[in-house]
């Protein structure tokens, strides 16, 4: 299994990740069979007595497809040599050898950028890639290392400024330190976070007394490996943050879960949420001290003001993807309004507070359960949200796991659907369908599967 997967993911080194049916089918096959897989692994490891060799197969293979796929960008027709040059071409900044989409992705390129303009000393809120004030950061010349002018070309929506809060950009600083305006470099930067959480992982499984099998389904899971080490999304910080608070609070080291949390909050602002579970479990004085971490992250940028908010507004009032309930609500919605799309964000929003406000009621304060309740907070919010990037799902891998939430393990899988918008550039109403309808399916299967199993014990009692 760990060989036919390392196949498949050599292959998507050779497919040219281009909009098309074809690369898109072609890419969303693989990923499919790399899930079969992983879920096999799963099975078969579930029925075994773990020792060095299923510990060894496990972690190599985790640690072999990050790798593999950390060449993923790169012109699909060059061979292995090829490869490696330019890989060590990119590391010393003399060309820009990836491409600009990492299998249907560019979000890396703002990464090197902001980190290129936080070590020229200029905040990064204050201005947007394209703003003339920046022109200076792009040094003239054909043979400028790095190419900043291309790197700056390849930027997505770089009228607006940064959306990425501190302990983000922090991360890009510490790439930016390694190799300047290399995706190498970013790229081993973010895995290394991406491990850091699969250890978190597996040491909460191990103080919880729960099978070590169930880490294999983020150590293997393709969804992690595509956007981690294959697309260099620096949301492994966050998944790292996260998976550290929940061991932590099990191993009931509250001092050390807060600044977790707090760093998780400086990594993505929606962590935010859990402050309450934190509150109940770590007390007031511990969850001021993830107020405080946050908030020191961010003193290095108050000079911006309200302007490092400003993209952060742009993306809430008006980003759309991927946002199945949304996008019912507002097709629904356009029957009865001449503004079906704000309605539905506030019936939306209202939906995810009052599903807050349950959670809130209904939390028990054990360390151990907080796990389950990020879980659920988290995922609720993202079945509700306009915009649910495939990434996104990441964020409830570990605490899903520790949960043993097979709904938001689903999910990773599920939202793989959202890539058929690079068929033709356009959202398919049938491919939300199959994603939130497969999910709401097992969600009700997983509701009521442990209603079922809760009564069965209440009747062997």
């Amino acid at each position: 299994m760990l060989l036919a997967s390392e196949l498949l993911y050599l292959s998507l080194l050779r497919l040219n990740a281009i909009n098309g049916a074809r690369p898109v089918l072609i890419f969303l096959a693989t990923i499919g069979a790399a899930f079969a897989l992983c879920l096999a692994a799963y099975l078969l490891l579930e029925r075994r007595r773990w020792g060095a060799a299923e510990w060894t197969l496990m972690i190599g293979g985790a640690i072999l497809f990050r790798i593999t796929l950390i060449p993923a960008g790169l012109p699909p027709d060059l061979t292995l040599r090829e490869k490696f040059a330019a890989m060590s071409a990119d590391w010393r900044g003399e060309s820009v050898t990836y491409e600009r989409f990492q299998l249907f992705d560019d979000d890396i390129w703002r990464y090197l950028w902001d980190a290129h303009v936080a070590s020229a000393g200029t905040n990064v809120y204050a201005s947007a890639p394209a703003d003339s004030a920046l022109d200076s950061l792009v040094s003239a010349g054909a043979n400028a290392r790095p190419d900043w002018e291309t790197i700056r070309a390849n930027i997505n929506y770089a009228d607006l400024r940064t959306i990425y809060p501190p302990l983000a950009q922090i991360v890009f600083r510490s790439a930016h330190w390694l190799a300047p305006g290399s995706v190498l470099a970013m790229k081993t930067v973010v895995i290394a976070f991406d491990l850091l959480a699969f250890g978190f992982l597996i040491l909460t499984l191990a103080a919880l007394d729960q099978p070590p099998a169930r880490s294999i389904l983020y150590a293997w899971n393709p969804l992690v490996i595509k956007v981690f080490a294959g697309s260099g999304h620096v949301d492994a910080v966050l998944v790292a943050a996260l998976a550290a608070t929940c061991y932590f609070l099990v191993r009931k080291k509250r001092t050390a879960a807060s600044a977790s949390l707090g760093l998780a909050i400086a990594a993505k602002i929606i962590p935010i949420v859990l402050l309450p579970f934190l509150l109940r479990r770590a007390g007031k004085w511990r969850t001021m001290l993830a107020c405080m971490v946050a908030l020191v992250c961010w003193l290095p940028y108050f000079g911006a003001g309200t302007r490092a908010f400003d993209s952060l507004l742009v993306f809430s009032e008006g980003w759309q993807f991927n946002g199945g309930v949304f996008r019912l609500l507002a097709s629904v919605l356009a029957v009865f309004t001449f503004r079906p799309q704000l309605l539905a964000r506030i019936i939306c929003g209202g939906a995810i507070a009052l599903l807050l406000l349950v959670l809130y009621r209904r939390d028990d304060r054990d360390p151990a359960t907080f796990a389950d309740f990020t879980v659920v907070t988290l995922g609720s919010i993202l079945i509700f949200s306009p915009a649910v990037m495939s990434w996104y799902v990441t964020w409830l891998l570990p605490a899903g796991i520790i949960a043993w939430n097979r709904a938001a393990i689903f999910f990773s899988l599920a939202v793989c659907a959202s890539f058929f918008v690079m068929v033709q550039g356009v959202e398919w109403p049938w491919a939300l369908v199959l994603e939130y309808g497969a999910l709401g399916g097992v969600i009700c299967w997983e509701i009521f599967h442990n209603r079922f199993r809760l009564t069965g014990s209440e009747h062997q009692r």
